[in-house]
């Protein structure tokens, strides 16, 4: 077997025993193991949508709001927020 083939039997086996564990806690809380299971295949879709839209959000620049507004230049804080 192949390192790459045992990495994803490791990966496979770790998200599936994540999974087993979230199906258990939310079938304890009295959702039942089928609406669980349901909601998860729900959850895992909307998430692969966005993930084929967008594969690296952290890759994009987060652009910051202009200081272009008229109290900008004058903080509240300044004067302990009194105008001089």
């Amino acid at each position: 077997m192949s390192e790459r083939s045992e990495n994803q039997e490791r990966l496979f086996q770790q998200l599936d025993d994540a999974v087993a564990e979230i199906i258990d806690r939310f079938a304890n809380e009295g959702h039942g193991t089928a609406r669980v299971v349901e909601t998860l295949q729900d959850v895992l879709a909307k998430r692969q949508l966005a993930y084929d839209r967008d594969p690296d959000p952290a890759d994009e620049p987060v652009e910051e709001p202009a200081n272009e507004w008229p109290a900008a230049d004058n903080p509240s804080n300044e004067n302990g927020g009194r105008r001089p």
